[in-house]
């Protein structure tokens, strides 16, 4: 087990930018998610303003 912690000594390395990918990747995830929620929550207030067409 501490030979795969240590990874030929570069460990450190590693797994520091293991995490640094981690976090990068959840922040992305994060920031697309809140996007896409107050995208579509301006299409639904722009819907509710739009006069109503269907006769």
């Amino acid at each position: 087990m501490t030979e795969v912690i240590d990874m030929g000594g570069f460990g450190g390395y590693i797994w520091t930018s293991y995490g640094f990918a981690v976090l990068t990747l959840g922040w992305l995830t994060y920031a697309s998610w809140k996007k896409a929620k107050m995208a579509a929550q301006r299409l639904a207030n722009l819907q509710k303003r739009q006069p109503n067409n269907n006769g």
